[in-house]
């Protein structure tokens, strides 16, 4: 008897390099059986680098990137392992309000990194294991549904068709606004001040029992926390304040807007002494953007599941419960789980296709990621002095209200057991595509996309 020929790769496409392309990409190496799969990652960019300085992974997170073998690597670059999200403060003397912890567990736990060396770690991984080829200089313009599976067209002009395609390109996502052209970004009523600091140049001793702090004024607050290790060891310099949409003038939502330090100092020129110090030692010139996000998505799934759109492309949120990181990286974790189901489930020869297991992914993780985005919003309020239930209030009279709502705020994004949701799903998806094969009399026929 002769051989079987061997099935041809899933081809998948990847728009896309940054945190939530390449970890996507890492998950369906780690979850797919060897060969099962191909994938392209396509970055518009001349090169794969984050702009920005810091993020903040939940222990949601980290978790998941231990299962595939880079959280000893995150952990080495994480800023601070003092078990400490951040400890809120007074805008006007530093007195303490309350302190959130972390939720750490041995090796599981926060990691506050630089963008750039977490997208090394990222990469250095993809090319060892050999998990995806990686493409430069290629822009998506258009996506076409065709009968051999997504046309992508660049903007120079090339094509490249594959069965899945996979949207991780960021809040102006092409991809989003060809399929949801109705939901355009949206100013969250805050600007962001970015920049910062070597730790040579912190005052001494510091005068805080951590490093992640938190200020909380009227209509601003300011935070900072320590990213990288050793030499290259930095504090992340963070300062929100309400802004008027008619006051921007012409601020864009770039990562490469800057304006004069004098406009921080401004701004938050009525902060305790050691924020102005901080604020003194930043350079003349510091990053300011507006921040936007978008409405909730009515679906992340388009084509029949062959078009799926991940991370900010799919559900942006304003960062104030430094979450959108974590949103992404468990994105790409039930996109390879999803995809390894399906993957089984055809050799298998059920009835059903990708479109059920994409379909899986958006209902595993929609309801979770939509409502980090609303709290996210509401976190920019509460730590503003905004929120409904301190409408008419004094700040001082605020106070007891943020103290009692914070200390609970995060843990449900900590804590929420997402391999628990994903297997329930699985368990009764596999159970209908059983069903329906028994109601059809066997497993004859197969499915490939």
């Amino acid at each position: 008897m002769g051989l079987k020929p061997a099935k041809r790769p899933f081809q998948i496409a990847i728009i896309g390099g940054g945190i939530a392309g390449l970890s996507t990409a890492l998950f369906l190496h780690h979850f797919c059986p060897p060969g099962s799969i191909k994938i392209n990652i396509y970055e518009q960019a001349e090169q794969y680098r984050e702009i920005g300085a810091g993020i903040n992974l939940g222990v949601n997170a980290t978790k998941l990137l231990h299962q595939i073998g880079l959280g000893d690597q995150i952990n080495a670059i994480a800023g601070s392992k003092d078990g400490v999200f951040f400890t809120l403060r007074r805008w006007d003397n530093s007195e303490e309000i309350t302190t959130i912890y972390s939720n750490d567990s041995g090796k599981i736990r926060q990691a506050a990194v630089s963008r750039a060396e977490l997208l090394q770690i990222l990469l250095d991984a993809i090319e060892s294991r050999r998990a995806a080829r990686l493409h430069t200089r290629k822009k998506c313009q258009s996506v076409t549904n065709t009968k051999s599976g997504v046309k992508i067209t660049f903007t120079d002009h090339t094509t490249s068709t594959s069965y899945l395609l996979i949207a991780s390109d960021g809040i102006h996502s092409p991809i989003r606004n060809q399929y949801l052209p109705d939901t355009p970004p949206i100013y969250s009523g805050k600007i962001v001040y970015r920049g910062l600091l070597p730790f040579s140049s912190l005052p001494t001793p510091w005068p805080i029992q951590s490093y992640h702090v938190m200020w909380i004024g009227p209509n601003k607050h300011l935070l900072v926390y320590p990213i990288s290790q050793g030499d290259s060891q930095t504090l992340n310099f963070v300062g929100c304040i309400t802004t008027p949409e008619p006051a921007l003038g012409d601020l864009k939502e770039s990562w490469s807007a800057t304006c004069p330090r004098a406009e921080l100092e401004r701004d938050f020129g009525d902060c305790d002494g050691i924020v102005k110090e901080l604020i003194g030692l930043l350079p003349e010139s510091v990053s300011k953007w507006k921040i936007n996000d978008r409405e909730a998505a009515g679906g992340w799934v388009f084509e029949g599941g062959r078009v799926v759109l991940v991370g900010d492309a799919g559900h942006p949120m304003v960062p104030h419960q430094s979450a959108g990181a974590g949103q992404a990286v468990e994105d790409g974790f039930i996109i390879g789980r999803a995809m390894a189901g399906f993957l089984e489930t055809r050799d298998q020869k059920m009835k059903g296709g990708l479109r059920e297991w994409m379909r899986l992914y958006e209902k595993v993780r929609m309801p979770r990621a939509n409502k980090v985005q609303e709290t996210s919003r509401g976190a920019g309020y509460l730590y503003q002095m905004q929120a409904e239930s301190m409408e008419g209030k004094s700040y001082d009279e605020c106070v007891p209200i943020l103290r009692d709502t914070v200390q609970e705020r995060m843990k449900w994004i900590w804590e929420e057991e997402l391999e628990g949701v994903f297997e329930k799903e699985r368990e009764r998806l596999v159970g209908e595509l059983m069903e329906s094969e028994q109601g059809r009399g066997g497993l004859e026929g197969c499915f490939c996309m």
